[in-house]
């Protein structure tokens, strides 16, 4: 059977997309969670509080701080992640329980120990289930899906591994050289104080006088990092503020000058982008350089065998939905009927989550 409804073209129309707000964001839990099923995979139903409790722990995987203009994105993504890891699991599970092939015991306890094995010499289980908010049992059976998931498709796997050969690697290398190669630009590290999307004038004038003050206590001594560390609203603050490489045209035209204009290793005036004011020290200065194919070749190896195993998985996925019906129910439903508009979306964003979940304040891109 043909999948009947594809879902992610109607996320926009179930979530609305708030924005703008500099303050901590509560979001409310979706008026559809409960025992209503949303999604059909075949006979099998899947609930708005499934999806809700999957959505609300995906949600506490991202940034802390997320710029506001993002977060509508940023929650479609999320349902769109959520609704896709709950048919797929159900997809499998349909899957095993027809094939009849068993899972033991012995192989989810040392799909276990592997697991916690790959989490490094400070990791455990313990962690991860209190970090990503999911009961024992719950990961066993993800395990176990995961499990039966490898044994159909060793031989595709164990081929598509293998395929990665030295050659391989160095080839992908030869063939996109723009991906290893470093760009030429300026090393450069800033302070943000940033100013929300449609803000007032006397908003803007208060950040543009604490990014005033914040370049005058460096000016008097204080230490960049530590205070880009201390008072910067990008997410570079736990590098320092440092940016890394900025190529000359990639920027908002007054950063762009301001990078290509002071001298390396002076410190800037304020400068206004459209994401607030900056306070920029540009530390050095890279050509563009070829990065060697032995500096890359264990970390490409890796990321290209990933990448096969990915393929293998998606592949079978692929399969399992074309022999499956999957359609919309309840609100979901409704809400694929419903005309997209441009209307602007309400005031208050709503997230499927089974809890109210508080974002902190936002954070932005770097610049």
């Amino acid at each position: 059977m043909k999948k009947s409804v594809y879902w992610f073209g109607v996320l926009a129309l179930v979530l609305a997309a708030g924005c703008g707000k500099k303050e901590a964001q509560t979001v409310k839990p979706s008026p559809w969670q409960g025992s209503d099923v949303a999604v059909w995979v075949d006979q099998a139903g899947i609930t708005g509080t499934q999806i809700q409790q999957e959505a609300s722990r995906l949600f506490t995987k991202l940034p802390k701080n997320i710029p506001a203009e993002q977060m509508g994105a940023v929650k479609g993504r999320v349902l769109q992640q959520a609704i896709e890891n709950l048919v797929v699991r159900q997809l499998v599970r349909a899957e095993m329980e027809r094939s009849g092939v068993l899972i033991s015991r012995e192989e989810i306890e040392k799909g276990k120990k592997d697991l916690e094995a790959a989490m490094g010499p400070n990791g455990s289980l313990t962690m991860l289930l209190a970090d990503a908010n999911v009961p024992m049992e719950e990961l066993e059976m993800n395990l176990k899906l995961d499990l039966f998931k490898n044994k159909m498709t060793r031989d595709k796997l164990t081929a598509a591994i293998e395929a990665v050969t030295d050659d391989a690697v160095k080839a992908y290398y030869d063939e996109h050289p723009q991906e290893f190669t470093q760009p030429a630009g300026r090393l450069v590290s800033h302070i943000l104080v940033r100013v929300p999307a449609g803000a007032s004038e006397a908003v803007k004038t208060d950040a543009r006088a604490k990014a005033e003050g914040i370049r005058q206590r460096l000016l008097d001594g204080a230490d960049f990092a530590a205070l880009a560390e201390e008072e910067s609203d990008c997410l570079s603050r736990t590098r320092g503020g440092d940016l890394g490489v900025i190529p000359r045209g990639r920027e908002a035209p007054a950063f762009d000058e301001a990078v290509y204009g002071q001298e390396i290793g002076a410190l800037g005036e304020v400068v206004e982008s459209p994401v607030g004011f900056h306070v920029i020290k540009v530390t050095g200065e890279q050509e563009e350089q070829l990065i060697p194919f032995d500096d890359v070749k264990a970390r490409l190896t890796a990321v290209l065998r990933a990448r096969a195993q990915q393929k293998v998985a998606a592949e079978y996925v692929a399969e399992l939905k074309d022999k499956a019906t999957i359609k919309l129910d309840g609100v979901l439903a409704v809400a694929a009927q419903t005309p997209q508009t441009n209307e602007p979306a309400g005031e208050e964003p709503a997230l499927p989550v089974a809890a109210p979940v508080t974002v902190p304040a936002p954070e932005v891109p770097a610049h």
